[in-house]
């Protein structure tokens, strides 16, 4: 069995916590997507945020299509 300090589970926990907010944003937004992979992409969003927010961070306004 490994050893998780404190620090790296309240990490793993913040990282589930907003993969949780992230599938509720996405299953809300009508988007048709398995649930399965729901969770898959929630979680690698969550788990690469410092990426997402940094892409994202030069978005004033939705894009109009």
């Amino acid at each position: 069995m490994s050893h998780v300090t404190k620090k790296e589970a309240d990490a793993y926990d913040r990282v589930i916590d907003a993969a949780d907010c992230i599938s509720h944003l996405l299953v809300k937004s009508g988007i048709g997507i398995d649930e399965d992979d729901l969770e898959v992409l929630s979680i690698f969003i969550a788990d690469n945020a410092p990426a997402v927010m940094h892409i994202l961070k030069r978005v004033t306004k939705p894009c109009v299509i």
